[in-house]
């Protein structure tokens, strides 16, 4: 029994460092979940148009909305992060959730950058100073961060 402490004590310490994310994902969403924090701008293509993406929540979990039921094909593009696997097409069923682990590596690139590109600060600055709350877009498809 000497023993029973110390091993009840590792159990409830480590349960301390175990992840658990409940994310309330609506039907007719795709959910990105990127396998490091993302802390830079992104750029996100779904079907080859530009979908605009809103920083304010976390960094880890890109939930996609206002996708019609049928086939799509996303693209993730940055300065600063490399993305993996590729993604071919994916079906979004009515009624249906799409979800994807992507795999995110911070890359240093020797390419000459503005701030705008990297800093989500410089980012909000830039759109602020053209009178626009967010980039264009097709239609009514939106990201945001979780």
């Amino acid at each position: 029994m000497k023993y029973g402490a110390s091993i009840l004590a590792l159990i409830l310490c480590s349960s301390c460092f175990l992840r658990k994310t409940q994310i309330d994902q609506p039907e007719g969403t795709l959910l990105l979940k990127f396998t490091h924090s993302i802390r830079y701008v992104l750029d996100l293509e779904i079907d080859g148009k530009p979908v605009p993406i809103d920083y304010t929540g976390g960094n880890r979990f890109l939930l996609v909305e206002g996708l019609k039921p049928g086939s799509h094909h996303f693209n993730l593009h940055s300065i600063t992060y490399v993305f993996g696997p590729e993604f071919e097409r994916f079906e979004l069923k009515s009624g249906e959730k799409v979800t994807f682990t992507v795999q995110s590596r911070k890359y240093r690139t020797a390419l000459p950058k503005r701030k705008e590109q990297v800093s989500i600060r410089a980012y909000r600055k830039q759109l602020a100073k053209t009178e626009r709350k967010d980039p264009p877009s097709a239609g009514s498809v939106r990201a945001r961060f979780l």
